[in-house]
């Protein structure tokens, strides 16, 4: 997978995050919402022009999305 896409992708989560952590604020800064969500929109918009099929996308996402998702954890079973 490209070095390019995997970093936009990355850069698309964090200001997903970001944005979500503003609107969970008290009083959310609404200047700062705009600009971080015409971050994610400037970064949408470049990740299309690599990958235009939008399915191919998302494929790509969960491949990378995998990578930085921490392994489930069971339970200890009691009494084994």
């Amino acid at each position: 997978m490209n070095a390019l896409i995997e970093r936009l992708i990355a850069t698309h989560r964090m200001l997903n995050r970001e944005i979500r952590r503003e609107l969970g604020r008290r009083i959310p800064d609404h200047l700062r919402l705009t600009r971080l969500k015409k971050q994610r929109l400037a970064v949408k918009d470049q990740l299309f022009r690599h990958v235009p099929e939008a399915a191919e996308l998302r494929r790509l996402a969960r491949k990378v999305f995998k990578r930085f998702r921490p392994a489930p954890t069971r339970p200890a079973r009691a009494g084994a």
